[in-house]
């Protein structure tokens, strides 16, 4: 049911409008009456009004004060205005102010019903808008979670990088961390599960141990992760940024862990070991420092249960400390194969160069690791020019005999230039096919128009021919030739139609005929190429 509100200081307007909807059908209404700007404001203050006629004029307070307070008040409310005069300061006005019509009191009542199924429709369109927006927002409610974790999770390995719409991102996922602060993460693994256990059972006891953290580190913020079937991850913040003050806090933390895994072992009846870093991590480090941290707690110390290290614990082996740095590394570079190809692919030279060159420059000084470096991008390239059925034409040109042998390669630097040099290769021959290609099908494109100058040649019959999309085919021609393939057509039938017009003795309407136009559009087309009628051509040329 829609309630509708009919405002005018004329008792005559009021009860014939009032009569008028009264006698609606189509849709259930509730109808009142005022005769003044204060009976309306009663009654609005009494109901909601879905929609409301009110005259423009009126003694003590005129439509468009009343149109302010109603969209002050009531912003659903629908406004249609009424007037005896055509006034386009007040139509203008009371439109940009939000009003939905302004009607004429002389238009009648077809007019008045029009803009009445306007303002339905539109009550209608935002109902409908708003049940979309409250589904979306309940089913992001109880997805929430999940997309959180998700997110958070994709920073951790890395799959998103660090940008300044993270904190924004944040706020939409309703995560209370702060980008401008850093943070501590604690990588965590169950040593072992009960064997009756099941998956429920997991989930309770790993949302037991969460709880416990929280407890231990309530002086911090601290959100809890599950990783994996038996790690989990909390990502620790102290509450403010000044160094002192996360010195302490760190600190705190490190002493916490201890009873965590004490805590966890008396009263779940389980062991965790725990793994933490000793400087601060800003959150454009957050990828390399988790990976090393993993790294940490797979060699572990000891009997490889209920550990609890930092990646500074003194006492820890060489070996242990000292890898991670090449570790982070070898993480990233795995992860950049796949965005140096989509450089390749995409022709982004300058980029597919400076991430290259980073990658090798930074496993210079590992052997290990720049070996799988530099294989990792010969096999992503070798894989590429296979896909792209490029390799036999390269081979025969001897390009790829350095590809497969990192020992033709002396220093990173020459590796990187041939692999820079490979790339470029790569791109002028596909620019090259493409050239190809493109001038072939124009080639084809001609040859038709020129053979079918009698036919169809829409947009829509060349596409076919040359299998591509009407608008993009338009596009293209426009771009390689610089002229309209509307044009271009049009010129060709004017040629042919020269032609014809000097060396036959064709009447007018057969040579339209023959370049495929009526007669009276093919003598307007000839006049506006050549400023003279296809007579008057004829006989200036006979």
């Amino acid at each position: 049911m829609y309630k509708v509100l009919i405002i005018d200081n004329e008792p005559i307007i009021v009860d014939g409008l009032f009569d008028l909807f009264n006698e609606v059908e189509y849709v259930e209404l509730e109808v009142f009456k005022a005769y003044s700007a204060s009976e309306a404001m009663d009654r609005l203050s009494i109901s909601d009004i879905d929609i409301v006629f009110t005259d423009i004029h009126m003694p003590e307070m005129n439509g468009l004060e009343l149109q302010q307070h109603i969209k002050e008040h009531w912003p659903q409310c629908r406004l249609i205005f009424l007037s005896g005069f055509n006034e386009f300061s007040y139509v203008q006005t009371a439109m940009r102010n939000g009003g939905l019509d302004y009607v004429l009191k002389t238009e009648g009542d077809e007019r008045i019903l029009e803009a009445f199924d306007k303002a339905v429709a539109s009550i209608r369109e935002t109902a409908e808008k708003d049940r979309f927006i409250n589904e979306a927002k309940q089913e992001m409610y109880v997805a929430k979670p999940m997309l959180q974790k998700e997110y958070l999770i994709s920073l951790l390995d890395g799959d998103r990088a660090y940008s300044e719409m993270m904190q924004r991102r944040f706020a939409e996922l309703d995560i209370p961390l702060q980008t401008e602060l850093p943070l501590q993460l604690i990588v965590g693994r169950m040593d072992e599960w009960p064997e009756d256990y099941t998956a429920s059972d997991r989930i309770l006891l790993m949302f037991a141990l969460h709880n416990i953290a929280k407890e231990y580190l309530a002086f911090s913020l601290v959100i809890p992760i599950s990783y994996d079937r038996t790690k989990f991850v909390w990502l620790v913040q102290a509450k403010t940024i000044a160094t002192a003050e996360w010195e302490a806090a760190v600190n705190q933390i490190h002493e916490a862990l201890d009873a965590v895994q004490s805590t966890c072992k008396n009263l779940l009846k389980i062991t965790i070991s725990l793994v933490t870093h000793r400087d601060p991590c800003q959150w454009s480090e957050i990828s390399s420092v988790f990976a090393g941290l993993k790294r940490l707690l797979g060699r572990g110390l000891g009997l490889g249960k209920e550990i609890l290290l930092t990646d500074a614990s003194n006492g820890l082996p060489a070996a242990v400390k000292s890898p991670i740095a090449d570790h982070y590394m070898l993480q990233n570079h795995r992860k950049n194969v796949a965005l140096l190809e989509s450089h390749l692919e995409g022709g982004a030279i300058r980029e597919f160069s400076a991430l290259c060159r980073s990658m090798l420059q930074s496993a210079a000084f590992y052997h290990y690791a720049y070996t799988e470096t530099y294989y990792s991008i010969a096999t992503m390239a070798l894989s590429y020019l296979n896909r792209m059925e490029a390799t036999r034409n390269l081979l025969e040109r001897r390009d790829l005999d350095g590809l497969m042998r990192i020992e033709e390669h002396e220093t990173w630097e020459s590796a990187a230039r041939y692999f820079e040099g490979l790339a470029r290769l790569l791109f002028e021959r596909r620019q090259l096919e493409k050239e190809e290609n493109s001038h072939a099908i124009l080639d084809r494109l001609h040859q038709y128009i020129h053979d079918h100058l009698d036919d169809d040649l829409t947009l829509t019959k060349l596409s076919e021919v040359v299998y591509l999309n009407p608008s993009y085919l338009s596009r293209l021609y426009k771009q390689m030739t610089g002229q309209g393939l509307t044009e271009y057509i049009s010129e060709q039938r004017m040629d042919k139609a020269k032609a014809l017009l000097k060396q036959t003795a064709f009447k007018i309407h057969e040579i339209a005929r023959q370049v495929g136009l009526e007669v009276g559009y093919f003598i307007k087309l000839f006049k506006k190429h050549l400023n003279m009628t296809p007579q008057e051509y004829r006989e200036m040329e006979g």
